[in-house]
């Protein structure tokens, strides 16, 4: 079976390789006749940085999409961009209309989403990915990814890496208008009742040191039916509204700003009619989510960055009884139809930069989280769990060609004993003017959440309670990576990343039947987890043509293994991706293609024959191929529009051999990935003056 997964990571990787290779011989001919300049400019970064600098310099390995890209791909979600990254996969709770992600084999809980550098907050206190498609593309100025060990900067919830998303702020002496209208069906499905509809509207101003910014934007998913009959739905409709304020003030040495996003969701679950009557429910959140955030120079070797966020969210469960014949709706009854769950969470976070010399700088922060839940599926003697941290790490760099970065991190929790301290170590080594090497290793910490302690839920698909009794995760992550930069000159550029990764976890939270009633999930500690890979990208740049290829391979621990010891350690899964973008200035055209294939996601499982005998079984979930083929086109100076095809290939579920029922809900069956091959066309309005 390795082998087998070995001959597909190879036989995609050569593919990818080619198609790579073909697009750089036939552009090659096309940029002979272009005798203008381009100049190809480092990304500058700030996550995790001392100071905002180019991606080259730092000791990271830092992953950006930039908001050219989240455009000309006409996303209206997150997971629409964030799904071609290789080491990113998302699964789909159909009964919810919930997606999570997981990043290097870890799930959301080991995922830091930040938020211009502070916590993205979701679902009764968990920060990890559930909360990325309730996030505003059309605010989006950057993505960062780090993967890899964060732990000592961002806590250990950035164990498997770290996603920053930078939102869009005025600029100098300048006024912003934009607008941006988007139809697109579901499938096959479209029109007023059907499909994806799409609208926002912003406006930014800047005069002398004050600016201010806001935000409107309305998402509306009309849900897909596919094979579903009646009232019925293989994808819940989906109502957002998202609206966000900014005010800042800013000077030579200073920049303070304050925040205000709010969201408004709807996800509607339709129920089937059995004995003349249907079980509807309908599932409200509203978040307000308040940011100040300030950056000051206190003296010339002394900079301070602090900010304060405070976010209220809840979500209600509302049940109610459809009668099949006259159409009347009323409050259904019964235990758990009827919800209203709130949580509250406050975070300060603060950072000092001083540079003593060339080759010293330092960095001393900290890093305080506050969080409470309340409502009936949160346990009555819930606490609130506090978290109280000091970090310091230093960047020492001896010669232009080395920088070695070690820091640790000493936690206080109200509930859980951290480790004395957690260290970690991050090192850059430019052993020649093109070729850069980049190791790093840290130890995580991580207590479980408000969610995974005190969070009861109960529905036709879910039978979930939280374990009061869970233990923190303790780990050691390390990474590396080559980075080369094959070519570059003022017109173009290649670079090559080589990165591989090792996670060892004790005491993984993850799902596990309750040992007094096998029929109810809850949260278990496993006692050793490990993941680990290796993933390979490719970049070619020009002033017209960009394109990027890669393939990753990643290992998964096979808990198992201490049953049988003949089993293999580890199951693997394979990967490749390719984005490319074609500019044809003259015409005022841009051409995109996203293509992602997901390779089939192996796992060893106990099975139970007619017999009731046990044995171990191999099953897995089928791989697929995802590709998007996009084209902008400038209307007039100010307007642009977007045509494309979403889900090319037309994926909607993949096969699943798994009879596993140990997760929130049975996981064997299809699995749904996509809704169908669907078409959108998209106007945009953007005016700077």
């Amino acid at each position: 079976m390795e082998a087998i997964s070995r001959l597909t990571t190879k036989a995609i990787g050569m593919r990818v390789v080619f198609l790579f290779t073909c697009l750089l011989v036939l552009h090659s001919g096309l940029v002979a006749q272009d005798s203008l300049k381009s100049y190809v400019m480092d990304d500058i970064v700030i996550t995790g940085q001392f100071e905002s600098q180019s991606a080259s310099r730092s000791v990271y390995q830092v992953r950006t999409i930039a908001m050219e890209r989240i455009q000309s791909q006409g996303a209206n979600r997150l997971q629409d961009v964030l799904q071609t990254e290789l080491n990113v996969r998302f699964s789909q709770d159909m009964a919810l209309g919930e997606s999570s992600m997981t990043l290097q084999g870890l799930g959301g809980q080991n995922i830091k989403v930040l938020i211009d550098g502070m916590p993205l907050i979701t679902r009764e206190g968990t920060s990890n990915s559930g909360a990325l498609n309730q996030v505003d593309v059309n605010n989006i100025e950057k993505i960062e990814i780090v993967e890899g060990p964060m732990s000592v900067v961002y806590g250990a919830d950035a164990l498997a890496g770290v996603i920053n998303i930078i939102t869009k702020k005025p600029e100098n002496d300048k006024l912003s208008l934009d607008a941006r209208v988007q139809e697109e069906s579901a499938g096959s499905e479209y029109g007023f009742d059907k499909g994806v509809h799409n609208q926002s509207m912003g406006a930014g101003y800047t005069l002398g040191k004050v600016y201010t910014q806001a935000r409107l934007s309305h998402n509306q998913f009309y849900g897909w039916q596919g094979n579903a009959e009646g009232r019925d739905k293989q994808w819940h409709p989906k109502n957002q509204w998202l609206t966000s304020g900014l005010v800042g003030f800013r000077n030579d040495k200073s920049n303070i700003f304050y925040k205000l996003d709010y969201l408004d969701e709807s996800i509607q679950n339709p129920g089937a009619f059995y004995g003349g009557e249907a079980l509807d429910q309908e599932y409200m959140t509203e978040r307000f989510n308040h940011q100040l955030q300030g950056q000051t120079r206190l003296f010339d070797k002394l900079s301070y960055n602090g900010a304060v966020s405070l976010i209220n969210f809840s979500r209600r469960t509302l049940t109610t009884t459809v009668d099949q014949e006259t159409g009347d709706v009323r409050l259904a009854l019964g235990a758990g139809l009827q919800d209203v769950s709130s949580y509250d969470g406050v975070s300060l976070r603060g950072t000092f930069q001083y540079q003593l010399s060339p080759q010293w700088s330092f960095q001393p922060g900290y890093d305080i989280n506050l969080e409470q839940g309340e409502g009936g599926r949160i346990s009555a003697d819930a606490p609130w769990l506090n978290d109280y941290a000091f970090f310091f790490s230093t960047e020492y760099t001896p010669t232009d060609r080395i920088s070695i970065r070690p820091g640790f991190r000493v936690i206080k929790n109200s509930v859980y004993q951290a480790p004395p301290a957690v260290p970690s170590i991050n090192t850059k080594f430019q052993l020649t003017d093109n070729l850069v090497l980049r190791a790093a290793y840290a130890r995580g910490f991580r207590a479980p959440s408000l969610r995974e302690l005190y969070f009861n839920f109960y529905d036709a698909s879910h039978s979930i309670e939280g374990n009061p009794d869970l233990e923190a995760e303790l780990s050691n992550s390390v990474n590396g990576g080559l980075s080369w930069k094959v070519m570059s000159t003022t017109k173009s550029r290649v670079d090559m990343t080589l990165n591989s990764f090792f996670n060892a976890v004790d005491n993984m939270i993850s799902y596990g039947q309750k040992p007094s009633n096998s029929l109810i999930t809850t949260y278990i500690n496993v006692d050793k987890f490990k993941t680990k890979g290796l993933m390979w990208n490719t970049t070619y740049t020009n002033k017209a043509l960009e394109v990027k290829a890669g393939v990753s391979y990643t290992g998964r621990y096979n808990q198992l293994i201490g049953d049988d010891s003949e089993l293999p350690e580890f199951t693997w899964a394979p990967e490749a991706n390719l984005v490319a973008n074609y500019q044809m200035a003259s015409a005022g055209l841009t051409l995109n293609v996203f293509y992602k294939y997901t390779g089939s996601l192996p796992n060893y499982e106990v099975s139970t024959d007619d017999t009731g005998s046990e044995a171990i079984r191999l099953a897995k979930i089928d791989g697929y191929h995802m590709m998007d083929f996009t084209t902008s086109k400038e209307l007039f100076s100010y307007l642009s529009a977007t045509l494309g095809v979403r889900n090319l290939l037309n994926v909607t579920n993949v096969n699943n051999t798994s009879t596993d029922t140990g997760g929130a809900h049975s996981t064997g069956g299809a699995r749904p990935i996509g809704y169908g091959r669907s078409y959108f066309l998209g106007l945009s309005f953007n005016l700077n003056k």
